[in-house]
């Protein structure tokens, strides 16, 4: 049995196309659909449509919990009801078009064995490859840079400029396939160690029998995937990608959908953005002292 964990918000196209691609892939599949209290009462809607199907359940979130702690309630229901083998945490503006997704994750899963796995993502939008983010681990010192760049990125005048650039979709395009090449990240070869991108993402279950709620929950929305690879690097956890594996990836669906104006719209990623940074670099802070703490002991007890 697999899961896969849909978080929606207002779009119900995107969340009914989703849905069906996942009801028509091979092996047993069971589709939880998260609705983050939309305000259009779509979460009513997708629950009518689907009570009598045994293969999808609509949970109606009481309030709009965000990315993290939706999707959190989204796994450990399907943890605690449905025992899953593995559970596939995805946007509901992603498409799954391989018929044998769920076969290839066992496949990948037996000749490596991994607790975090990301796909190949492709976005519609610039066709750019979107995953590994990144090759280079998650650090304290890495967040707080950001943290730094994304405070000086809210000076209204720059604000205006970043946003001038999303007015012209065909600039903007050509802006994120520059932005991706410079990274210089070969997506066709499988990876481990990296960070992943977290429209897609995939649990096995010897991760979630210790993290049955995978994402740290003092994120709304941004940086997660960044805080699951220190997490899991701090357990000695894997973190695979494998390009074996593919989705599309249709961007900005519920967020153009809430903001209407592109500046609005950036200032609420950027505000987001930053209170995701500040408590991911409190956690860290936290969790280091406590380690130290904790091996000093250890130390005492061993004298």
């Amino acid at each position: 049995m697999n899961a896969f964990v849909i978080l929606h918000y207002r779009a119900i196209d995107s969340t009914i196309t989703c849905t069906e691609c996942i009801k028509k892939l091979l092996g047993e599949n069971h589709v939880v659909i998260v609705d983050n209290a939309s305000p259009d009462d779509t979460g009513r809607m997708l629950q009518e449509k689907y009570m009598n199907d045994p293969d999808v359940t609509v949970l109606l979130n009481g309030e709009n919990a965000g990315f993290a702690r939706g999707n959190n309630l989204g796994v450990r229901w399907a943890w605690e009801n449905l025992h899953p083998e593995f559970t596939v945490v995805l946007n509901n503006d992603v498409e799954i078009e391989q018929a044998d997704f769920s076969l290839r994750i066992s496949e990948i899963y037996l000749e490596h064995p991994f607790d975090v796995l990301g796909p190949d993502i492709v976005s519609v939008f610039s066709g750019i490859h979107q995953s590994p983010k990144s090759l280079h681990r998650c650090t304290l010192e890495s967040t707080r840079k950001k943290l730094e760049y994304v405070k000086r990125s809210q000076n209204p005048i720059l604000m205006l400029l970043s946003s001038g650039e999303k007015w012209n979709p065909a600039f903007w395009r050509q802006v994120q396939r520059y932005n991706r090449a410079k990274q210089k990240i070969d997506s066709s070869v499988p990876a481990e160690g990296v960070i992943l991108h977290g429209s897609c993402v995939i649990f096995s279950a010897r991760y979630l029998t210790d993290h049955p709620e995978p994402f740290f929950c003092k994120t709304f929305m941004y940086y997660e995937m960044e805080i699951l690879d220190w997490l899991c690097r701090r357990e000695g956890r894997v973190i695979r990608y494998d390009p074996s594996i593919t989705v599309k990836h249709y961007q900005y669906v519920a967020s153009k959908m809430e903001y209407r104006s592109i500046v609005k719209r950036s200032k609420f990623v950027a505000a987001c953005l930053q209170d995701s940074l500040e408590a991911a670099e409190e956690m860290m802070i936290s969790v280091t002292r406590h380690d130290a703490e904790h091996k000093i002991h250890s130390y005492a007890v061993a004298e």
